[in-house]
């Protein structure tokens, strides 16, 4: 690096229904990173300058209470652009909300064409592949997006499990958070491998991290099949904690158990029991993990009348052998 102080220009991308997180934390990431390289030999410095932009000129963006003023993007000599993810309820709420953002895909387009890198996380994987800048290129969405980005953008090559993929000058991360991951691609793409991890270790975070793979919970995969099957893992969703029949379930969706079953099994791999039991699985596991509700109490949120009987379904979905989970659970064989 040169004697002068080289300072690197990012650029964040704000738009209409962005995560306000995603246009926010980089900043505060960029910021730690300028704080730890004031101790560092003068000759050794640079300086990383976070810009809110937008791709429809000055203008001050509302996003759900939080009001950031921004610059316009084109009117910008930037070193690399951050695009955060599109907030959302579902992958149906990703495609109206790509709909309404034309300006923000031009000005993508735009940007690629300079050859600098552009990063972006989540849910704005579908905004740039809808771009059909992805196309034919690797990339990665989070985990729960993966099997409706497979479905409506197959020229993409996805590579789901991946935290963080490079394609020449796009780089995709995961989930929401992945976000900082970016942020530390971008401070040890500028300032150096060195001071990424530094960083790293001032977010507490792990710098070494590279799968999403110990984060997926497969039963919340979003878009894996046919409509009748979303319309039944919706109903699904909703009463983890009741009983249920399958004839209930059917009528529910227009359809015969038969034909039901049939369609689950070939877009999930599972019944629709094996599916809620998965989930209920996973509910539990979320629940010992993050709360001090009691096994019994744990038990009654995931739909089962008793310990014992859960416990046994536990073992068998959780993938735990028996002594780990007595030790990690508390629960009798």
């Amino acid at each position: 690096m040169s004697s002068s102080k080289k300072i690197f220009r990012i650029g964040i991308l704000v738009f209409p229904g962005c995560l306000r997180s995603g246009a926010v934390v980089p900043q505060d990431v960029f910021a730690i990173a300028n704080a730890v390289l004031q101790g560092r030999p003068v000759a050794q410095r640079c300086q990383f300058e976070a810009l809110w932009l937008s791709a429809r000129g000055t203008s001050c963006e509302n996003l759900n209470g939080l009001r950031i003023d921004t610059l316009a993007l084109q009117e910008q000599k930037l070193d690399a652009l951050m695009v955060p993810g599109i907030d959302h309820q579902s992958a149906h709420d990703i495609a109206q909300r790509i709909a309404t953002l034309l300006p923000e895909q031009q000005a993508l387009g735009d940007f690629i064409a300079q050859g600098l890198p552009l990063v972006f996380s989540c849910s704005s994987s579908c905004l740039l592949a809808q771009t059909g800048a992805l196309d034919g290129r690797r990339a990665t969405t989070s985990w729960w997006l993966s099997a409706y980005f497979r479905q409506r953008y197959p020229q993409v090559t996805l590579e789901a499990e991946e935290l963080i993929v490079q394609d020449e000058n796009l780089v995709s991360a995961g989930g929401v958070m992945s976000y900082i991951d970016l942020s530390l691609w971008l401070v040890g793409h500028f300032g150096g491998e060195d001071l990424r991890q530094l960083c790293a270790k001032v977010l507490v975070v792990d710098a070494n991290r590279d799968s999403q793979a110990p984060y997926v919970a497969s039963a919340m995969i979003q878009n894996q099949g046919h409509a009748i099957i979303e319309r039944a893992r919706r109903w699904l969703n909703e009463r983890l904690d009741q009983d249920w029949a399958m004839a209930e379930l059917a009528a529910h969706c227009h359809t015969s158990p038969r034909t039901l079953l049939r369609r689950f099994q070939e877009a999930v791999g599972q019944s629709p029991i094996q599916y809620v039991q998965l989930l209920r699985v996973e509910r539990a596991k979320a629940l010992l993990e993050t709360t001090k509700l009691s096994l019994d109490d744990i038990t009654a949120r995931c739909g089962y009348a008793d310990m014992s009987s859960f416990s046994k379904i536990f073992k068998r979905w959780a993938q735990v052998t028996p002594k780990d989970y007595r030790r990690r659970f508390g629960l009798r064989s």
